[in-house]
């Protein structure tokens, strides 16, 4: 979705910076052959155990993932938890025709405006940089709204980096899960009226997309090396770096304006709290469980194992 481009502002270049400087891209990164990525975290109520594991995006896009160590624990496992649940929109097929409807029209840019009169000319002028060093034949950038212009130049950037934004990991184990006749937890997160969030989403401020779009760019500026960086700690399994390296929140600017609706932000509270709801469940009733969650989720003073631990689990990780 359009929360998948989603980065916060960390550090603010002055304007213009990238575009007078124009170094060539950032080297590809190479991390080829077959990696197992991090050992898992183990969470334990009695007998019973939940195996997390966690998951990064971007990774290297050459990297060959290989799932040995998960193979082995789905040996023991009843019930897999993917990170996110599934989204439901119902049956009615006037409904479905009318979400398609008003996706279409998400992707029309507010007041038709094309990208270079939407943004502040600095701002535009990061953006064209950017483009020119990373996809310099691209010429649909124009036309896009400004945060679906975040999504796009973010896929750009990644893959002129040798950097993956689509994360193949949980899929992978959700496909040896059904191999192996393992049961998955897929939650549905019913949207009870899928054609208004679209439309709330397309309410969404100009200045709000232009915030999202301006600080998508500030991350390409100034993190795409720490983010190469994660990308090889996770596949060599290395998770003292991958806490040590600085990392920006990936997501806040662009969640925060689309988040304006107060139904879209409890589609998002939602979607969080399921999964830790569906983790506890998944413990009390399995001798063995295993779930996939982010890392940028699992990790921090706020995130879910410190939440796991408040609430008398005992946990244990790499």
């Amino acid at each position: 979705m359009l929360l998948a481009g989603a980065a916060a502002v960390h550090a603010q270049q002055p304007a213009g910076a990238a575009a007078s400087s124009a170094p060539g891209p950032e080297t590809e990164i190479v991390v080829e052959g077959r990696h197992e990525g991090p050992r898992m975290w183990k969470v334990r109520k009695g007998d019973h155990t939940l195996w997390i594991l966690g998951t990064i995006s971007p990774l290297p896009k050459k990297m060959v993932w290989q799932p040995d160590a998960v193979q082995e624990v789905l040996r023991y496992t009843q019930e897999v938890i993917p990170a996110w649940p599934a989204y439901g929109i119902g049956a009615n097929p006037f409904t479905a025709l009318r979400v398609y409807i008003e996706w279409r029209r998400l992707q029309t840019p507010p007041d038709h405006l094309p990208l270079r009169q939407a943004l502040p000319p600095p701002l535009y002028a990061r953006v064209a940089a950017l483009e020119a060093r990373f996809d310099p034949n691209d010429s649909k950038l124009e036309e896009m709204r400004p945060m679906l212009a975040a999504r796009q130049l973010l896929t750009r950037v990644f893959d002129a980096s040798g950097l993956a934004l689509q994360n193949e990991v949980q899929q992978s184990v959700l496909r040896l899960a059904r191999a192996q006749g393992v049961r998955v937890h897929q939650d549905k997160l019913k949207i009870d009226d899928p054609v208004k969030v679209l439309k709330d989403v397309e309410a969404t401020p100009l200045s709000s997309e232009i915030a999202c779009l301006d600080a998508v760019v500030t991350l390409l500026e100034t993190d795409l090396g720490p983010m190469q960086a994660r990308a090889r700690a996770w596949a060599l399994g290395d998770v003292d770096l991958l806490r040590r390296l600085p990392h920006a929140d990936d997501r806040s600017a662009c969640v925060a304006a689309v988040s304006t609706s107060e139904r879209v932000r409890n589609l998002i509270a939602r979607a969080q709290d399921d999964w830790l709801i569906a983790v506890q469940d998944g413990l009390a009733r399995n001798r063995g469980t295993l779930a996939v969650q982010s890392m940028d989720r699992l990790l921090g003073e706020s995130g879910a194992l410190a939440a796991l631990r408040a609430k008398g689990y005992l946990v244990e990780g790499p």
